[in-house]
């Protein structure tokens, strides 16, 4: 993780936080971590629609994840190669039968 660019959408990963029927989790806390553990480099809440942003420090892999206090944690490994990425996270709804 050693490429520095310049702020914008190369070190964006936006997306979506829902639960596995698709219902958007607002107020979800999202946070952006190195693959290998650590400290947070960045930390959010999703919005009403379930809407996030995090920014990198720079191009590499990361690890994001999405906390929901009914539902749990999501995470998901993600690269950045210098392309905006968007990620949907979804959180297992407890006893829920999805397709």
């Amino acid at each position: 993780m050693t490429d520095r660019v310049g702020t914008g959408e190369a070190l964006a990963i936006s997306g979506w936080v829902r639960d596995s029927l698709g219902v958007a989790l607002p107020r979800a806390v999202v946070t952006l971590t190195a693959v290998d553990g650590g400290r947070n480099l960045d930390k959010t809440k999703s919005g009403p629609d379930g809407a996030f942003e995090v920014k990198a420090p720079a191009l590499g892999e990361y690890l994001l994840a999405a906390f929901s206090p009914q539902l749990g944690t999501q995470s998901v490994e993600v690269r950045l190669d210098g392309n905006p990425v968007e990620v949907e996270l979804m959180i297992d709804v407890p006893g829920a039968v999805t397709e």
